[in-house]
């Protein structure tokens, strides 16, 4: 089995974003400089001897085509082999072979080439599911992380989903690769995956869940932009057990450093 990370280029936010607070005014320093900081976009393939399982679908690449002034609190930036249709092509590797998608959750993203996985089991939390669903249908996306574009697409190829309802925590997918139910926090509900791997170890792949290790704390630092902060650090609180019980090493969702050194080791793990 092998866990192979997918580079699929950056987006640019203001770093108050990612961790609530963390250039907070004081009597001395009363304005405060804002931080614009690069994240990574990624998605993860897992390849078993049951078939390819793929954890988020990385950011489409519409996301970019913006004017050179546009006011955007997230602009994505990539090279054209980072999106993640080419991603997997360079690998080999057709959407159709795909066996199972278990998206974090429904944001631009990480759902971004979603429609391109109509043939594969798809798997997302019920209440993520459930909730992006009603803005969608009132028409209540606005200019938030959920894109109109993306449900069109994926809502007219995707037929095969497996919602996991609330009271569920774990969906094995195949021995060792393990969704697993966050709960609410970022988003109306997150799923991570636990990747248990013979010679790497065991990896619990948590996206926006937790944004960066400082997230995590202690204490719980929550983002800037969230749907639920105490379901928030209920979750986080959660994902520190489970990767504790499990000698898991947490993988976060938007974290350059980290990223960095997953990358520098070849990207692959076995």
């Amino acid at each position: 089995m092998k866990l192979r990370v997918l580079n699929c280029g950056s987006m640019y936010v203001d770093e108050s974003s990612l961790v609530a607070g963390i250039r907070n005014a004081t009597f001395r320093n009363q304005n405060p400089v804002a931080e614009w900081v690069e994240i990574p976009v990624c998605a993860f393939l897992i390849e078993t001897s049951g078939g390819l399982i793929l954890y988020d679908t990385g950011c489409h690449e519409r996301e970019a085509n913006l004017p050179p002034d546009a006011d955007t609190p997230s602009p994505y930036v990539f090279k054209p082999e980072q999106l993640l249709p080419n991603r997997l092509e360079e690998l080999g590797v057709s959407p159709g072979g795909i066996g199972s998608v278990v998206v974090s959750h429904l944001h631009c993203d990480h759902a971004g080439y979603l429609h391109l996985f109509g043939d594969s089991e798809v798997v997302v939390s019920d209440s993520e599911f459930t909730g992006a669903m009603r803005l969608y249908g009132l028409r209540g996306f606005g200019a938030g992380p959920y894109k109109t574009e993306d449900f069109d697409a994926f809502l007219s190829s995707v037929s095969n989903w497996r919602l996991i309802g609330s009271g569920e925590l774990e969906y094995e997918l195949y021995p060792g690769v393990t969704a697993v139910n966050f709960g609410p926090g970022h988003a109306f509900g997150m799923t991570g995956l636990l990747v248990e791997l013979p010679k790497s170890g065991n990896f619990l792949l948590c996206s926006d869940a937790l944004y960066r290790s400082d997230n995590l704390g202690p204490p719980v630092k929550p983002p800037g932009l969230v749907y639920d902060s105490l379901g928030y650090i209920a979750s986080a609180d959660f994902i520190a057990r489970y990767a504790k019980k499990h000698k898991a090493k947490i993988i976060f969702g938007h974290d350059s450093r980290q990223f960095e050194r997953l990358l520098s080791s070849g990207g692959v793990f076995e």
